[in-house]
């Protein structure tokens, strides 16, 4: 009792566990997830805007009267000697302009650089005459995109990350305008930076970052120095943005390996992707605090339980150990022994239950004792058979190859199998008067005895029964078709001689056994498939049977010496 006390307890600590960590688990993760996600659209808009803003205060430059002018003056201007001895004049009124708009909205934009290019693609402006930013700006390939765009770069001369903002410039023709130049500002990446570092709710494993179409993060990691353009991110939620155009939610590995939960905000428009991740372990803590408590709770009412168990089981053991010894008595043959147990409970009347136990076991011992010498009786009666030698014609027919047929049919096909093929051939034994023995593993052995003195006859209907099951090789495997079996081919052989008949008491079928049994068995396997062998007593008697034709299956002189085996068929 104590046993299945304390195993019950275990079982119930263990199963109010793992239920009470998985349910708690998957409404943890759930809320989790929808915090990350409000984190993530509320950031991700947020980006969205500062760059659309970023565009549309680039745009407005690029429509400012001086530069529309000094786009429309250089367009027109083919020769190279004449554009240079211009570009001091529009450098001028250019770098003036730039100024304007630094002071007019430097607050909110930190211009770094400026680069404008006429409808040509000649790059005729530069604030900062910086070769890297106009580097950077051709390999963006800018120029080819009728739209405005903003890309994170890094610029390698510093190793300092910025925003490049393009739009083309139309011209101020309402009715139909045409792109005259191309603007590429440059600006610090602080207000960025300051959106995706505000750490509230990310607890200490929460990170924010983005990743550009190639895969690179592009933002600083709180795990991973000089992470920005160096570290490869290939989750799952880069492949589903860039490759599907899809966000995605759940657990899965981060670029460190680490199995956490995450919320991606996809931003194709600008080849970028924002995903906000916070480890599995730290989320789950709480969990395995709790985990920890029940199990430790548990293990505290088990022993108060177990403890309690065991003084109550040691009220009732006293008698159940009187139970006890008084079976044992029992055991040894006395069955006068008495419990005498008078409790008012169970085991009181499984007291009173054992002691009438006793006296009819006491009472049976006569009838028992009866019913042995009858049992002994009918036993030296089955175990007598008669025994009796005949002359008959002994035949055994053999599946080839069954062992490979059944290998990979199930215990029911296997049935089947073996059912066609017994139930096909003793129907045709039946019709030539023969007699089935019984099956041995895939063979099937019967004779034929005997009934009047004409050989020629006797052995021409054995030969004809043997040839039937033959020509009837076609009609089984249609059978074994129609229910999707394997089909069969067959070795019949059929030996003459004398054979043991033994009746059995108990059954109603003779078994035969003997020297002529051993042979059919033995020269079975001379037999051609679907073909019959018959030994040399056999082929002496009928070998001028004109309808026959016979053929010396003997491989070597010695077997043919010991017993020769020929091929039988109709002509």
């Amino acid at each position: 009792m104590l046993v299945l006390v304390l195993s019950v307890s275990l079982i119930s600590i263990i199963v109010t566990a793992f239920f009470t960590f998985n349910f708690a688990d998957s409404i943890l993760k759930e809320n989790i997830l929808n915090q990350l996600e409000e984190q993530t659209n509320q950031r991700g808009e947020l980006v969205r805007y500062l760059f659309d803003n970023k565009i549309q205060q680039v745009v407005s430059l690029a429509q400012a009267a001086p530069i529309q002018k000094s786009l429309l003056e250089i367009n027109e201007i083919t020769d190279e000697e004449d554009l240079k001895s211009k570009l001091s004049e529009y450098k001028i009124i250019l770098t003036i302009e730039s100024r304007n708009f630094q002071i007019t909205d430097g607050l909110t934009f930190g211009l770094k650089d400026l680069l404008i290019w006429d409808k040509t693609g000649r790059l005729f402006f530069s604030l900062n005459e910086s070769q890297e930013h106009a580097k950077i700006a051709d390999e963006l390939n800018f120029s080819n995109n009728p739209t405005s765009a903003v890309k994170l770069i890094q610029d390698s001369s510093n190793g300092m990350r910025q925003m490049a903002i393009y739009t083309p410039v139309y011209s101020s023709d309402i009715v139909s305008p045409q792109i005259i130049g191309h603007i590429v500002a440059f600006t610090s990446t602080e207000e960025l930076d300051q959106i995706l570092s505000n750490r509230n709710e990310l607890e200490t494993t929460g990170e924010i970052y983005l990743v550009n179409n190639e895969r690179f993060m592009v933002t600083e990691s709180i795990f991973v120095n000089n992470a920005p353009f160096n570290q490869r991110v290939e989750t799952i939620p880069v492949s589903e943005c860039f490759d599907n155009n899809q966000s995605y939610s759940g657990t899965y590995n981060d670029y460190r390996g680490n199995s956490i939960l995450g919320i991606s905000f996809c931003d194709t428009a600008n080849d970028l992707v924002m995903l906000t991740e916070m480890d599995e372990k730290e989320v789950l803590h709480p969990l395995f605090e709790l985990q920890e408590k029940i199990i430790f709770i548990g293990i505290l009412l088990m022993i108060i339980v177990s403890s309690t168990t065991f003084f109550l089981s040691k009220r009732i053991s006293e008698p159940i150990k009187k139970l006890g010894a008084a079976a044992n008595e029992i055991a040894k043959g006395n069955f006068n022994v008495k419990t005498n147990i008078k409790t008012r409970d169970e085991i009181g009347y499984l007291s009173s239950s054992f002691d009438a136990m006793s006296k009819k076991l006491q009472e049976s011992l006569i009838a028992i004792n009866l019913r042995e010498e009858i049992i002994k009786q009918q036993e030296d009666i089955l175990l007598q058979f008669s025994e009796k030698n005949e002359k008959c014609c002994v035949c055994i027919i053999d599946i080839i190859q069954s062992t490979m047929l059944t290998d990979k049919l199930s215990d029911e096909e296997t049935r089947d199998f073996y059912g066609i093929f017994i139930n096909s051939v003793a129907e045709i034994v039946k019709k030539f008067n023969g007699i089935v023995v019984k099956n041995i593993g895939d063979s099937l052995l019967f004779y034929f005895k005997k009934i009047d003195d004409n050989q020629q006859d006797y052995l021409k209907n054995v030969i004809e029964c043997c040839l039937a099951i033959s020509d009837s090789n076609p009609e089984i495997n249609k059978k074994m078709n129609k229910e999707g079996l394997p089909g069969i081919a067959c070795r019949t052989s059929i030996t003459y001689g004398p054979v043991s008949i033994a009746k059995v008491a108990t059954s109603s079928v003779d078994d035969i056994f003997g020297a002529t049994v051993n042979r059919c068995s033995k020269i079975n396997r001379f037999a051609i498939p679907n073909g019959v062998v018959i030994g040399s007593d056999i082929y002496e008697p009928i070998k001028n049977f004109k309808e026959y034709k016979f053929q010396n299956m003997n491989t070597s002189k010695q077997t043919e010496a010991v017993y020769s085996v020929f091929l039988i068929t109709r002509k």
